[in-house]
């Protein structure tokens, strides 16, 4: 852009820059609303051919009610696995490619993890983004409809609504272990993520609320705690032989 002594001219560049800027914020602030586009893309170093156990969850989907990412930790199981499954289930905004089970209405996500801090550090900020930026997470800005906090733990939420393309809410809603089986009890749900290992009590309870509807329960989790009952639920083939 040239130097001009002419006022008017100098005010034309300077609204013409200002609108650059500003053209730029909102293409960022639409890319940041829309994070999940940039997961498995059809090439590139991150083309999803390279994710092959990932592919064979989501697909595996389609015919088992009950599913477990049990791997080494920062594999990507909470966001790229489960906050990924999650996020499409609640928009209904499935890609092309996508090989798992499609709900075409709204549906009822309970999650959670260890503590009430965890869950809002981790699952709250994966799946929404952080408390100063909502709608930056995997679930798209455009979709999010009320968030309600939880009580007791800054910035923590109770439930959120999501907008589903065949029209209606869908409702995310966040509990932990340590608040006690009885938290994890009442409605029915369509899906129940556990991310870490829940005690069996909770796995349970979680997998009773998907009888009536046919819905799923998706952990993601590293054994840590070795070859427990939820473990081996899913694993029995580990299970120490018995005399």
């Amino acid at each position: 852009m040239l130097a001009t002594s002419d006022p008017r001219e100098r005010a034309r560049q300077a609204l013409l820059k200002a609108a650059k800027k500003e053209l730029a914020r909102r293409r960022d602030n639409a890319a940041a609303q829309r994070k999940i586009d940039a997961y498995y893309p059809d090439d590139g170093p991150l083309r999803r051919a390279l994710y092959a156990k990932h592919l064979a969850f989501f697909a595996a989907g389609k015919e088992h009610r009950e599913r477990a990412a049990i791997a080494a930790n920062r594999v990507g199981k909470t966001e790229g696995i489960g906050g990924y499954e999650v996020a499409l289930h609640l928009t209904g905004e499935y890609p092309d490619w996508w090989p798992g089970r499609r709900f075409d209405r709204p549906v009822n996500i309970l999650c959670g993890g260890d503590t009430g801090t965890t869950t809002r550090d981790i699952l709250v900020g994966k799946l929404l983004g952080p408390p100063s930026a909502r709608g930056t997470g995997l679930i798209p800005g455009k979709r999010l409809g009320r968030i309600a906090p939880a009580m007791g733990i800054p910035n923590h939420v109770d439930f959120a609504l999501v907008r589903h393309v065949a029209g209606g809410f869908s409702i995310l809603q966040f509990r932990s272990y340590d608040q006690g089986r009885k938290a994890w009890q009442g409605t029915e749900r369509d899906v129940v993520w556990f991310d870490e290992e829940p005690p069996m009590d909770i796995y349970v309870e979680g997998l009773t609320r998907t009888l009536t509807t046919g819905g799923m329960i998706l952990a993601t989790f590293t054994p840590i705690e070795g070859m427990t009952e939820v473990t081996l639920q899913f694993m029995p083939h580990l299970a120490p032989a018995t005399e």
